[in-house]
């Protein structure tokens, strides 16, 4: 996001002008921003645009304001220590208050203060949301002062602003329910009664801004007049495809079961939602069709996740939306020859062996399928090839470089025995590790930190591809096409798309899904399947299991580990910890001073 910084220090540099330009007698009779006036800022696109970073600077960066040491998921997916201090611990016990605790950093809370700081790195969905909130409003008030701009550059700032406007109402809407919708620039002296909108309610207001969103932004900002400026340098900038693929998000959302369950007292798909939502992914899919996007390739999977060669993640065709770069994502290079201590620290989440199970085989068939071949005896042998890469396991290398004087031959290789070197709350209570941001070399012996960063994607294109397919099978079934969609495809082949690009070995894809499970409850099965492992340790799985209306459920409760001896001569599954879950988990409690701030504002229920 080069040209966002260049055009920030721009900006800045025109107020630290105006400051500098002011007389000592001024500075004392008035305040610093005084000379700056709003036709300083909002007359013309170079300076308006400035002020629109800003919200850029609000993104939460899951991996920076979260504390690190996984501390972005909380669902059934890893395993902390329950003495820790993450919020997945705590969740699991049911507390979740603990996002207002002051003392922890999480994706929810983020960092007192303003969110704008970028000497900061943490974000959080509450703060910063809100705080994005009135910079969106500010600039769509005073829109109607760039009165020098060409209609590109209007249009320009009205998408960002009325796309951050959608975007950090979902983000809080996702997490805490229905709220008001803030759509006006507030005075100090103003009396806020806006009352809570139900979640349907609030998802409408965003489905507005986000659709208006879609029309104005270019689907690349190269080929725009004002980013031609700049070409080949407007990465991480809004567009199209990003307001379509939040679009069809939010639709999925308030068209999925515990939404649905909320407006009408059926838990199950709204299909006229579906439909819509189908309809604004595809549009993300036909800008890949046009080239803008693409999955990544087998042999460059790792580019999505980190890299050895830069400061920066590549950031290629397959990412839809991401935060900016605050600071290198380099923390935590672990205690030198472990690669299980992935981001340092005293305590580390390992995957859950229930997690682990919904990584199928490389037949393309799910573990527990007849003909699947699963033996839980050699229960690592012939894997989908995405366990491999996502998945740290007993007797993987973690050092590339062996030095051969050193004492302890065992450290070279992962020990997650029962009485492993590498079981124990510093590495990996669970048996497991994760392995999707991290090479190999990242250990003190061969020196791959040098120029490591790693990135958690927020939004990339085979996310879509499986919105879009959930989309699809609950409104017409896995092999229909879309009635309501132009070129539109099934969503078996939208599954089998992301599928396709896994290489079981040099040219050979991963298996289509089998005709088995080609019905839609089957079908179904299959897609929140495939969530699980592409979009591993991304931050999904809490919200998807939310939204499902099946966190409730024991399956989704329990926490298992694997215990197993060096020689692998058994293995055996033992249940760990159960998540305490009721029906007022299915949302964060708000902060209990704002939700007595007036009594349309009302705490959501249980807490």
């Amino acid at each position: 996001m080069e040209t966002l910084n260049r055009i920030k220090i721009k900006y800045l540099c025109i107020l630290i002008l105006g400051l500098l330009l002011t007389s000592c007698e001024d500075f004392l009779d008035k305040a610093p921003e005084v000379n700056i006036t709003d036709k300083d800022v909002y007359n013309k696109f170079f300076t308006f645009q400035g002020f629109v970073e800003d919200m850029y600077q609000c993104i939460v960066d899951p991996a920076q304001g979260s504390g690190s040491d996984m501390n972005w998921n909380f669902g059934d997916d890893v395993l902390i220590s329950p003495s820790s201090w993450f919020t997945s611990a705590f969740f699991d016990r049911g507390d979740y208050w603990w996002w207002t605790n002051s003392n922890q950093r999480s994706t929810f809370s983020g960092t007192i203060g303003s969110p704008s700081n970028t000497t900061s790195i943490d974000r959080g969905y509450w703060q910063s949301g809100w705080y994005g909130i009135r910079l969106s409003n500010l600039a769509l008030a005073n829109r109607d002062k760039m009165v020098s701009g060409t209609q590109e550059e209007k249009n320009l700032i009205n998408g960002q602003a009325n796309f951050f406007r959608g975007y950090f109402h979902f983000e809080i809407l996702r997490a805490w329910g229905g709220i008001p919708y803030i759509d006006t620039v507030f005075a100090p002296t103003d009396a806020l009664k806006l009352p809570r909108l139900s979640y349907r309610e609030t998802a409408d207001r965003i489905t507005a801004d986000l659709t208006k969103a879609a029309q104005l932004l270019p689907a690349s900002w190269d080929e725009t007049i004002v980013g031609k400026e700049y070409l080949n340098q407007n990465t991480g900038r809004i567009t199209k495809g990003a307001a379509y693929g939040y679009l069809g998000k939010n639709l999925l959302y308030a068209a999925s079961p515990l939404m649905n369950g909320l407006a009408t007292g059926s838990y199950d798909y709204d299909t006229e939602l579906c439909k819509q939502a189908a309809a604004a992914l595809y549009e993300v899919i036909r800008l890949a069709n046009q080239g803008y996007y693409g999955l990544e390739k087998w042999d460059n999977y790792k580019d999505i996740f980190y890299t050895l060669e830069s400061g920066v993640v590549p950031r290629g065709k397959e990412i839809i939306f991401a935060n900016p770069i605050y600071l290198r994502r380099v923390s935590g290079q672990g205690s030198g020859d472990n690669i299980l201590t992935f981001f340092g620290g005293w305590l580390y989440a390992g995957p859950t062996e229930n997690y682990v199970k919904n990584f199928g085989m490389a037949n393309g068939l799910p573990i527990d399928a007849v003909g699947s071949g699963y033996d839980p005896a050699k229960r690592w042998e012939n894997r989908d090839p995405r366990f491999y890469y996502s998945i740290v396991k007993d007797g993987d290398r973690q050092i590339k470089n062996v030095v051969n004087q050193h004492t302890w031959f065992k450290s070279y290789y992962v020990s997650e025995a029962e009485r492993g070197i590498h079981r124990s709350l510093e590495n990996s209570m669970s048996g497991y590790g994760v392995g999707k941001y991290r090479d190999i070399v990242c250990n003190s012996y061969d020196n791959g930190w040098n120029n490591y960063t790693y990135e958690v994607p927020i939004m990339r294109l085979a996310d879509i591809y499986l919105m879009y397919a959930e989309a699809v099978n609950e409104a017409y079934g896995p092999t229909t096409v879309p009635a309501n969609i132009s070129g539109g495809i099934t969503a078996a082949e939208a599954v089998n798309i992301v599928r396709r690009r896994v290489e079981v070995s040099p040219g050979v894809p991963l298996p289509d899904v089998d005709a088995r499970y080609l019905n839609k409850s089957d079908f179904r099965e299959i897609v929140r399947k495939e969530r699980a492992v592409e979009l591993a340790f991304e931050s999904h799985r809490w919200y998807d299991l939310r939204r499902w209306h099946v966190s409730h459920l024991m399956e989704y409760r329990e926490k298992f580990v694997l215990d197993f001896d060096e020689a692998h001569t058994y293995f055996s599954e033992r249940k760990y910890s159960t998540i305490i879950f009721e029906d007022k988990h299915y949302w964060l409690p708000f902060p209990i001073d704002q939700a007595k701030l007036y009594p349309e504002f009302y705490q959501n229920p249980g807490w």
